[in-house]
């Protein structure tokens, strides 16, 4: 099966499953989704508070840190399909190196020892090709649908008070007052969707030429 097939199988897996489409998968893959907002929020700040550590005014700590918050799940998808097309890449040259080793195998060893080394090393060759579409990129790109799935309407439709937080925080650092309203929310919105933009049309990349 070809990398772009596998590609295609993990985006409509994630998006299948941010959508409650899966129902084995729904508690456990929005719960993931959850923690990885989490971890990059949580990263976000730990960088914002080291910059108020030398200084900087608090308007804009709190807007860089809304600002960070609202774009660090787009960047984590953004890596995450990276990740997916270098490991698409990456398998053909591993394979090519194992096949490699293999025929080089009959130039120092004896033809009996050279053909059970060359079984073997084609054998793992055609294991990393088949093995990494389904084990490897399929995980990487449903999760970075997943996350484009959950986090955007939530962001835009403000019912996830974790999510209306840097909204607020960006509102307080521009205006000195908290609030949610929803033309900043759709501003948000777009602003999150810059890397998951970015994201998709990699995926489209890799689905359009194989």
């Amino acid at each position: 099966m070809k990398g772009r097939l596998w590609v295609v199988l993990g985006v409509v897996a994630g998006v299948a499953i941010g959508l409650g489409r899966l129902v084995y998968f729904d508690g456990a893959a929005i719960s993931l989704c959850d923690t990885t907002l989490r971890i990059v929020d949580t990263a976000g700040l730990t960088m914002i508070h080291y910059a108020a550590r030398y200084g900087a005014p608090r308007r804009v700590v709190l807007g860089l840190a809304a600002v960070l918050a609202i774009v660090l799940p787009g960047i984590t998808a953004l890596l995450l399909v990276v990740a997916a097309r270098t490991t698409m890449r990456l398998r053909q040259i591993i394979g090519i190196l194992l096949a490699a080793l293999g025929v080089a195998a009959f130039f120092y060893l004896p033809a009996g020892t050279a053909v059970g080394v060359a079984a073997l090393a084609l054998l793992a060759a055609a294991f990393v090709v088949a093995a990494t579409g389904p084990l490897v990129v399929v995980p990487l790109a449903a999760l970075a649908a997943l996350i484009a799935t959950v986090f955007l309407p939530r962001l835009v439709l403000g019912h996830d008070s974790r999510l209306s937080a840097p909204i607020s925080t960006l509102h307080q650092a521009l205006f000195v007052t908290v609030g949610s309203p929803l033309w900043l929310r759709i501003a948000a919105a777009a602003l999150a969707a810059i890397p998951f933009a970015l994201a998709s049309r990699l995926l489209a990349r890799s689905v359009l030429r194989g």
